[in-house]
Order: structure tokens, then C-alpha cells, then sequence
């Protein structure tokens, strides 16, 4: 399921985020999460395929993804971002990652990479923290 929303003006594109998140669960509890603590514009994509669709059909400031899906893999997300030169940061998450896919996500040039379960509170803190580092670039 995809959030659509409209677009009012391109400033709004500064604080648009693109969650790609297997789990139904989680991509709406971060969805709403974000919505309601940070009043973002936030979309959402089940797989990695419909991440990379929705990053050629909008800008976005922030793409949160998560590290293992079916179809194409938050790395494959992560690389494709360089890969276009996309001006968005990327923060990886996941419940099975290892310290050597933190390091290689990073070296990719992801801009954060957190563990499962995310603290709510620091998710916030972490998203508004990008959003504002973007708004300066």
C-alpha cells in the first residue's frame, strides 16, 4: 500500500520520506509515527522494487529502508541512490543485520543503520535530524 499525497510545493520535497519496509506493521507504524511527530510527507513501498520505482517518480529528503525484503534488498536500495546521484540520505534498518553489513551500508554511504526493535523516541530524534541536515545542503 502506497500513501499518496499531494504535493503543494517543491519545499514540501525537502521533507518528503520514502519508507521501504516489508512488514505491514512496521511500514505503518513508522508511517504514522512520522506523520504524527514530525508532519512529514511519507510514502511507502513493500519491497525494494517499488522503492526504486517511487525514487524515479518523486524527490525525496529521506529513504528508511529495510535491510532484508523480497524482490531487491534495502543494499540494492542503498546503492542505487549512489548509483543516480539521488540528493537524499538513506537510513538503513534491520532485525538481522551484523556489524559487517553496518560497516558496508555505511561505506555505501548510508547516513545512519539501526536495529530492530526501533526506539520510537530516537527515530524521531534521528529523522528530524536528517531532515534539518538536508535543509542546509
Amino acid at each position: 500500500m502506497i500513501a499518496e499525497r499531494t504535493c503543494p510545493s517543491t519545499a514540501t520535497a525537502s521533507r518528503r520520506i520514502l519508507i521501504v519496509e516489508d512488514l505491514e506493521d512496521s511500514r505503518e507504524s513508522l508511517q504514522e509515527l512520522l506523520q504524527e511527530a514530525l508532519h512529514v510527507e511519507v510514502d511507502t513501498a513493500a519491497d525494494g522494487v517499488r522503492g526504486l520505482e517511487l525514487l524515479t517518480e518523486r524527490p525525496y529528503a529521506l529513504v528508511v529502508t529495510d535491510l532484508r525484503m523480497p524482490k531487491a534488498s534495502g543494499m540494492r536500495v542503498l546503492r542505487e541512490v549512489q548509483d543516480r546521484a539521488l540528493s537524499c540520505a538513506v537510513v538503513v534498518i534491520t532485525g538481522h543485520g551484523s556489524v559487517r553489513e553496518a560497516v558496508e551500508a555505511m561505506r555505501l554511504g548510508a547516513y545512519d543503520f539501526l536495529q530492530k526493535p526501533i526506539d520510537p523516541q530516537q527515530f524521531v530524534l534521528l529523522v528530524d535530524r536528517v531532515l534539518r541536515d538536508r535543509v542546509r545542503e
